[in-house]
């Protein structure tokens, strides 16, 4: 399955071998964080903790469900009836802030009820993973790259330009895109080209008619659970999309494990700790292109050790997505929050741990990304 030239190397000792190499504070690469509600809300807070972690990425997720709950009265045209930006709009705000500019990738996904292409006979109401209908599909994204193509304004201020979009993260998961197979043969490639052939068009046009280049990211295939055979392999369905002559800028990656540590022998899955592996995969599979890759997400347990994996794992972790990004063929690495929430457990990388026996005790991810990684003069 895989090209000859991947290898593997056990995330803890790639992590004792990048910090022999790399002195303290020696790392510059392209490093993001997803942009969440919680983020925003905390405003300056958040802001100051990015620039300590060197964020000049930032990834905002637009979910078309939410964005569109209703048929728009006219799709193609940002300010219909029936449109909810105000939260997209608020994130792509933020972080064109003068103060703490950053890049905009904008995460695009999430298929709503009155837009299936099975008209809701499968089941399942409110399931973003099922396939749209391939109009309404480029109805939206056309709205999209318009609304922030620079040249549209609301509430009184134009909305800035953003020029890079994710299509459809996670396209290899059945909770990404449904169906993976259809009468027992891989199908989820051939309607993930669909969507993001479908996107690009809409998005290249309302680029080139504002005097701008836009880069299509493919959304991140995700790492898989051995396990499951739902779902597809990140290197099979990259096999796929390559057969399928997909039309993308760069390849998306979502490598953070489901276990929330790297198994050595998961067969079929790509890894953070060995991006030379990945990019060969890639190599394989579009030679002689020196495509370029995306980390769209990455993302491990960081709160307490008794609440999830030890501090050694989660300096490890952290270490290798660092590594990872500071590959020559990465053009950056987003980190999956900033924030703690309840879940993952406390997969943010804030300084401090929200658990009361983690007070004023400084979280090892954070401790490991800031003592590796410059922060901006």
């Amino acid at each position: 399955m895989y090209p000859e030239a991947v290898r593997r190397l056990p995330v803890l000792a790639l992590a004792l071998t990048l910090i022999a190499v790399w002195p303290a504070a020696a790392l510059a690469g392209a490093y993001g964080l997803a942009f969440d509600d919680a983020f925003t809300a905390s405003g300056t807070a958040a802001w100051t903790e990015a620039g300590q972690l060197n964020a000049t990425v930032v990834r905002v997720d637009v979910r078309w469900a939410d964005v569109a709950p209703t048929a728009p009265a006219n799709a193609r045209q940002p300010g219909s009836r029936g449109y909810r930006w105000a939260a997209v709009d608020a994130k792509v705000r933020a972080a064109a802030d003068p103060a703490h500019p950053a890049t905009v990738l904008l995460s695009v996904w999430g298929t709503p009820d009155w837009a299936r292409q099975d008209r809701g006979r499968g089941g399942e109401p409110g399931n973003p993973a099922f396939l749209p209908r391939r109009t309404a599909w480029r109805n939206f994204a056309a709205a999209l790259a318009t609304r922030y193509s620079g040249a549209f304004s609301a509430g009184g201020s134009a909305l800035p330009r953003v020029t890079t979009f994710e299509i459809w993260p996670n396209p290899n998961l059945q909770s990404g895109l449904r169906p993976q197979r259809m009468a027992g043969r891989l199908a989820a490639p051939g309607l993930f080209k669909t969507l993001l052939g479908a996107a690009g068009l809409e998005i290249r046009k309302v680029a080139a008619a504002n005097g701008y280049t836009a880069t299509i990211v493919s959304g991140g295939v995700a790492r898989t659970d051995p396990a499951n055979t739902a779902d597809t392999q990140p290197a099979t369905f990259l096999r796929a999309m390559a057969r399928a002559r997909t039309g993308l800028d760069a390849i998306g990656l979502r490598l953070a494990p489901p276990s929330g540590v790297e198994g050595p022998a998961e067969a079929g899955n790509l890894a953070a700790s060995d991006m030379n592996g990945a990019i060969a995969v890639i190599d394989a599979y579009w030679p002689d292109q020196g495509r370029a890759a995306w980390l769209t997400d990455y993302g491990a347990p960081s709160g307490p050790a008794e609440a999830g994996l030890s501090d050694a794992t989660q300096q490890a972790a952290v270490t290798a997505f660092l590594g990872a990004t500071q590959h020559p063929r990465v053009a950056a690495g987003i980190w999956s929050a900033l924030q703690d929430v309840e879940a993952a457990p406390f997969a943010g990388l804030r300084g401090r741990a929200p658990a009361a026996d983690q007070v004023g005790t400084a979280k090892p991810s954070w401790t490991t990304w800031t003592t590796l990684v410059t922060p901006p003069a």
